[in-house]
């Protein structure tokens, strides 16, 4: 609708002092030279800067999201040995553990769980083909409880059990040598 104008109702500006300068600025030109062309000049600056301090907020609040998906990110890769869980994050984030959730699924398409163990099973996939050591010692390495739960974990991401991709590595590495 060319005749009607959206402003936000709701939200914070950088600069307020900016805004009121320049409201101060249309008075004082209204009242001593009721030029509407002037006038007008004057609106269109104050709307421009509405403008201006709200993409600017929205750029800010962009740049903090994405420090905040980084920065989970790192923590997970940082505490993939132990046995994370979305509550544990989300505390030490700071924020209730369903916005986390939804937050994470927004900017990575996978839930935060989903990511856990998947960050889990590529150190799990590290350890099964570069060492020799037993499966079990793999398992609690990554925060598991038992070999089994390990198993069955990898099974599902991996669609082989630790034994058979350990197996599997092994002969692609004599191929390649």
């Amino acid at each position: 609708q060319p005749n009607h104008l959206l402003i936000p109702q709701k939200k914070t500006l950088a600069s307020l002092e900016r805004i009121i300068i320049l409201m101060k600025q249309l008075q004082d030109s209204d009242r001593r030279y009721k030029d509407s062309t002037l006038n007008n000049a004057l609106c269109s600056a104050i709307l421009a800067e509405l403008s201006a301090q709200s993409r600017h907020s929205i750029a800010k609040e962009t740049q903090l999201k994405e420090q905040l998906y980084s920065d989970i990110l790192d923590y997970i890769s940082w505490h993939a040995g132990s046995s994370l869980r979305v509550s544990e994050i989300a505390a030490y984030f700071g924020y209730n553990e369903k916005y986390l959730t939804t937050f994470f699924k927004k900017y990575s398409g996978i839930t935060l769980k989903q990511y856990i163990q998947q960050t889990k099973m590529e150190f799990a996939k590290s350890a099964l083909s570069e060492t020799t050591d037993p499966i079990s010692q793999s398992a609690f390495s990554l925060g598991f409880s038992d070999a089994h739960n390990f198993s069955n974990a990898f099974h599902k991401v991996t669609g082989l059990s630790p034994s058979e991709y350990r197996a599997s590595y092994n002969i692609h590495n004599v191929f390649q040598k």
